[in-house]
């Protein structure tokens, strides 16, 4: 059985044209669609500990983490393919972290892929259940502010 390594992850993701690159900062696969939509920071797979991590953050508004915090589990309910969870540092913008995990022992391209459109799926979802309940950090450029909706 051939053993699963990040070469192995981009032939896999190649093959089903999944744009992504090679982050210099840390050892993932960023996918690029993801990345593209507003409010995400990052997303990305990572090979740890014979696991594929899926992991994709998005940005809170600080005064939107306690709304958030009390939303968790009936997000993490409504996702059972994906963990969300807050992660908070001192330094930093409160991040939505989903993420979902697949052993890699005996793990095919064709599983590996599907298995990677859901957790997407499932991310969309929550990155839309969060757009909704406004709560994500966007800058002023990323607002969707339609015509005609301006105050004079």
């Amino acid at each position: 059985m051939k053993s699963i390594n990040r070469d192995t992850l981009e032939d896999w993701l190649a093959e089903k044209d999944i744009r992504y690159y090679l982050c210099k900062d840390c050892d993932g696969l960023h996918l690029s669609e993801t990345e593209e939509n507003i409010g995400v920071l990052e997303s990305r797979l990572l090979l740890e500990s014979g696991l594929v991590i899926v992991s994709t953050e998005l940005s809170v508004r600080p005064s939107a983490v306690l709304p958030l915090h009390g939303s968790m589990q009936l997000i993490n309910f409504d996702n059972p393919l994906v963990k969300v969870g807050l992660s908070l540092y001192d330094d930093d913008v409160p991040r939505l972290v989903i993420s979902g995990a697949l052993p890699t022992n005996g793990l095919e391209a064709d599983y590996f892929i599907q298995y990677l459109e859901q957790v997407l799926s499932a991310t969309r979802l929550v990155l839309d259940h969060a757009t909704q309940m406004d709560v994500l950090l966007l800058d002023e450029l990323e607002r969707d502010t339609p015509d005609g909706d301006a105050l004079h």
